[in-house]
């Protein structure tokens, strides 16, 4: 039950790697290249830093998934060959950190263009006040600040764009022990978009577990400190941790409760050491 799901995370990291504002063909394909749309409304002159899941302003952690919005970061839009490891540098272009310490490192990318970076903030940056620097041919084009907190949850979502329905899988464990996964989302062709899939809780004796994914809440201090709500009513977390195979993806595996039987879209709602992450959706039928 604590083993990571990796067919689904390979799928959510596929699409991190592109900006949220590239929209999917029928095939899953992406199409278009426009991110302004998606830089934060409060974002200034300087790079704006968020969660590359929620893309909610505020602190971040460690190990998260990050996105940085701005102008004239990069010559092309590039993003990286493989997921493991991830590159420092793509298209002449680096993502550097000063953290509190005095000390400087540089960011593994996802991907790079004018406007967006895809980036994980490095494990050993310390907690705290950070400016990131864009480094391009060798030279900072642009910066920012960045504080650097021990948890700063987020989900990703199947839009990548920290709103609608939740990137996770479902795992159903019938009464004779067999294990089954199930989708969670749909791709609606007519709408351009991923929507959510009823859950169907089935009998009495199976059980019913969403495995969501995110950033932000490996270094949680205690399972006890991280809870879930769905439609409201407490969800068992029984795992919260990193998903173990890919940099900065996070995983919580959480019992569904059968009181939620024939709800239909619900809220998902997770909080990790008080900090409440975005809220993301499920259809339970």
């Amino acid at each position: 039950m604590h083993r990571p799901f990796v067919r689904i995370a390979v799928l959510f990291l596929t699409i991190l790697s592109f900006p949220p504002a590239f929209s999917r063909g029928a095939r899953g394909d992406y199409v278009g290249a426009t991110n302004v749309s998606n830089r934060p409304a409060s974002a200034s002159a300087a790079v704006a830093t968020v969660s590359a899941a929620s893309f909610a302003a505020g602190p971040l952690a460690r190990d998260v998934i990050a996105a940085a919005f701005g102008a004239n970061l990069a010559t092309s839009t590039v993003a990286s060959p493989g997921l493991i490891p991830l590159p420092e540098e793509l298209a002449d272009t680096r993502v550097r950190l000063r953290d509190s310490a005095g000390v400087e490192r540089s960011a593994g990318l996802f991907f790079v263009s004018p406007g967006q970076i895809n980036f994980v903030i490095p494990s050993e940056i310390a907690n705290g006040a950070v400016t990131l620097s864009v480094v391009r041919g060798g030279n900072v084009v642009d910066q920012g600040a960045i504080q650097i907190e021990n948890v700063a949850p987020g989900l990703f979502t199947a839009n990548a764009n920290g709103q609608g329905v939740v990137a996770a899988v479902v795992l159903r464990v019938k009464a004779d022990g067999t294990q089954v996964f199930e989708p969670v989302i749909v791709f609606d062709q007519a709408r351009n978009q991923f929507v959510a899939a009823p859950i169907d809780l089935g009998p009495e004796g199976e059980q019913v577990f969403l495995i969501l994914f995110g950033t932000g809440w490996r270094y949680r201090s205690s399972l006890s400190a991280t809870t879930m709500t769905i439609g409201g009513v407490n969800a068992e977390v029984l795992y919260a941790g990193q998903q173990g195979r890919f940099v900065g993806l996070d995983q919580a595996n959480v019992r569904i409760p059968r009181s939620l039987a024939g709800r239909g879209e619900v809220d998902v709602a997770l909080t990790v050491d008080g900090r409440a992450a975005n809220t993301a959706r499920i259809n339970i039928r």
